[in-house]
């Protein structure tokens, strides 16, 4: 199925919301509160895609609990060439909770980059090979379902693609998750995408100090972006773009908070506490925001209002 060409809009031509997660350091609930945002999005009647971004250490669909389900992942989508065709792409993609997800799928999938030809699709197959979307080579030789070659490949090639398969999603979903790495190469490439970014912060002094560091990157980032004359965002030259920051530990001092605002000049939406019923969640296989209660729904309700009410002001 061919996904390249031109996009269709949304109901009534708007395009939708897209709202990036980024961890200041690892371990602070990122891509938890991510998928959770996804999850409620979804509960709320709106129509929602996830997007892993991370291509070194992706977990998105564990956290979902999609890695057994069928359907497209990045590898299927190696051909690609040009904004896709977002709702039909939507099609392929395996769902939980009515939130559609793009993920890198099982590690185990990806081969050498010599190992050619397999997890072509958009249309494209190889001469004399009927490989379906989907679908890789398993050690004895049969092709298993939703585990498409990974085709290892230099980043900047990457990235174009994944900018065109976000503009897709973006014109097709009325909201966007990109659970993001810490690489300012991503979030320049997804730049001109972006409505809201999420730095989720921790509450320890190395946390801190990490996070004091990554606030003036991800500024710089965006910026060197959104507000350079040839950006590709049609329009008047857009403003530029405010991290929200997200503190995630067991306590958060009210002073943490008061200094984060007054040091990093940055707006805290609040803080997201140990929640007991996650961990058990994930191991059972529900994603978080399946349950309607706990600081994780909390906040992804929160983010999601905050995100709706900044763009309808603007």
């Amino acid at each position: 199925m061919p996904l390249g060409g031109a996009a269709l809009l949304g109901d009534g031509g708007r395009m939708g919301n897209v709202i990036a997660f980024v961890p200041a350091t690892g371990g602070t609930g990122s891509t938890t509160l991510a998928a959770a945002v996804a999850v409620r999005a979804a509960a709320a009647g709106r129509s929602t895609v996830a997007v892993d971004l991370d291509r070194l250490s992706g977990r998105l669909d564990v956290v979902l609990g999609l890695e057994q389900e069928e359907g497209w992942r990045w590898p299927d989508l190696a051909e690609v060439c040009g904004v896709v065709d977002g709702r039909r792409l939507i099609r392929q993609l395996p769902t939980v909770r009515g939130a559609s997800a793009l993920t890198f799928g099982a590690a185990d999938a990806a081969v050498d980059a010599g190992a050619g030809g397999f997890g072509q699709v958009g249309g494209v197959r190889e001469p004399g090979r009927a490989l379906e979307p989907g679908r890789a080579l398993e050690p004895d030789g049969v092709l298993g379902p939703g585990q498409a070659a990974y085709r290892l490949e230099e980043v900047g090639e990457w990235l174009e693609r994944a900018c065109d398969v976000v503009a897709g999603l973006r014109e097709a979903a009325d909201i966007v998750v990109l659970d993001c790495p810490r690489d300012e190469r991503v979030l320049e490439a997804m730049a001109d995408e972006v409505d809201v970014v999420v730095l989720t912060v921790g509450t320890d002094v190395a946390q801190v100090a990490s996070a004091a560091a990554a606030v003036p990157l991800v500024r710089l980032a965006l910026d060197r972006v959104r507000l350079r004359p040839s950006s590709a965002s049609a329009g008047p030259r857009v403003p530029p773009l405010e991290p929200w920051v997200v503190l995630r530990g067991g306590r958060v001092d009210e002073q943490l908070h008061d200094l984060l605002m007054d040091h990093l000049d940055v707006p805290v939406v609040g803080a997201v506490a140990d929640d007991r019923h996650v961990r058990a969640d994930l191991s059972a296989g529900r994603p978080p925001g399946a349950r309607a209660r706990g600081s994780v729904v909390e906040m992804a309700d929160r983010l999601l209002l905050r995100l709706v009410s900044q763009l309808d002001a603007a």
